[in-house]
């Protein structure tokens, strides 16, 4: 069988089109491709069908039915694997997992007159220097206050801006916070001009105009900077607990780098883009380049260095979406949990599998139940209450 006509089947399979016998020889084949003893194809035809099947990506993920029964293969970084994955795919996303058996799941269409968990969405509050609050999801485009010599502005793609109407220092600088909840996210341009993408239950704490030696900025939580450059050194002091810095302190002059540092995580990481980033702790001292991750211990306070992170996996959140790779079952829960602002129970011993994938964080809970129970993980919703079943 050459390359065309393998494709040819496997988008008969896909469509259910395909002969009794030609099912049983493609069950049959992804079952013996597991085990890595057969492949009919060339390295070249490979490539070829790849290509092909990788094209209809898109009608794949709408093409998905309820209560198919879908086989699960062993996790292996090649387009073999994404080929399977193609037959896993629901609209939110997909899971690969280390089982050495293909392991039955069956997607189940949510019942009628249950009204799902939804995703999470632009909100925040905006606390200015005179503790007033703005609910900046619901508060008017356009300029919301005026701190010193800076306007506060909302933007009508919903963007809070800073604008600085000023050259020289103020007498008196005010420092605002802008705190998203469960369930939120939000971006910020700061007075000198540096982005920040505030991910789900995080805080940044800022001045409403940058005066004196430095640009400093407390973070909790996770938050991607664009630091526009200029000559003042750019300082995030991660706080630790208590509202007092101790998760380290990332110095920058002008670059991209993301920052997760949630009060419930026990290792604060710094992954860079682009640029430098200068990682600092009372132990520990790192100069990061592109590509790399610090990964400070709360408890120790000592620093290793990722040399190859996985930066897709620590941005993709910002692009609306959820990676993981060799994610724990507790791992993924955190993340549902802040993203969906859900409660997070376990009925027995958390599940042991190792998660590799992604799910659309404009997916509905219901749709990322699917996706865990390709994973043999099954979960229970009761208002916002989720246990994760034995």
């Amino acid at each position: 069988m050459d390359a065309n006509q393998f494709s040819d089947l496997i988008q008969r399979y896909r469509l259910g089109t395909c002969s009794k016998e030609e099912k049983e020889q493609v069950e049959g084949w992804y079952n013996e491709r597991r085990n890595d003893i057969y492949n009919p194809l060339t390295e070249v035809e490979e490539e070829v069908v790849g290509a092909r099947i990788y094209s209809n990506v898109q009608e794949v993920l709408t093409s998905v039915t309820a209560e198919r029964v879908i086989p699960i293969w062993r996790k292996q970084r090649t387009w073999w694997v994404a080929a399977g994955t193609l037959m896993l795919m629901t609209t939110a996303g997909y899971f690969l997992f280390t089982h050495k058996n293909p392991v039955p799941a069956i997607v189940h269409t949510p019942k009628p007159g249950i009204q799902p968990v939804m995703p999470g969405g632009n909100k925040a509050l905006l606390t200015l220097g005179d503790g007033s609050v703005i609910v900046l999801d619901s508060a008017a485009n356009g300029a919301l206050s005026q701190q010193g010599k800076t306007i506060v502005l909302k933007k009508q793609d919903g963007q809070l801006v800073y604008e600085s109407r000023h050259n020289g220092n103020q007498d008196a600088v005010a420092w605002n916070t802008i705190s998203t909840p469960r369930g939120g996210q939000y971006q910020v341009v700061l007075p000198d001009g540096t982005k920040v993408w505030l991910n789900a239950e995080s805080t940044l704490r800022f001045p409403a105009g940058f005066t004196g030696k430095d640009r400093t900025v407390d973070l909790t939580g996770e938050a991607y900077f664009e630091v526009n450059h200029n000559n003042l050194p750019f300082i995030v002091d991660i706080i630790s607990v208590n509202g007092r810095p101790g998760g380290g302190k990332v110095q920058v002059l002008g670059t991209h780098f993301n920052i997760k540092a949630y009060l419930d995580e026990s290792v604060v990481k710094t992954t860079l883009l682009e640029g430098s980033v200068d990682m600092t702790s009372t132990e520990s001292h790192f100069i990061l380049k592109p590509g790399q991750q610090a990964q400070l211990t709360k408890s120790s306070g000592k620093m290793s260095l990722d040399e190859h992170a996985d930066v897709e996996e620590a941005v993709a959140w910002k692009d609306g979406r959820f990676v993981f790779n060799e994610a724990s079952v507790e791992t993924v829960m955190r993340e549902i949990a802040r993203w969906y602002d859900v409660e997070i129970v376990y009925a027995g011993k958390v599940p042991t599998e190792k998660f590799e994938g992604e799910i659309l964080r404009s997916s509905n809970i219901q749709e990322v139940f699917k996706i865990l129970e390709l994973s043999n993980v099954h979960c229970k919703i009761e208002g916002r209450k989720i246990t994760v079943l034995p």
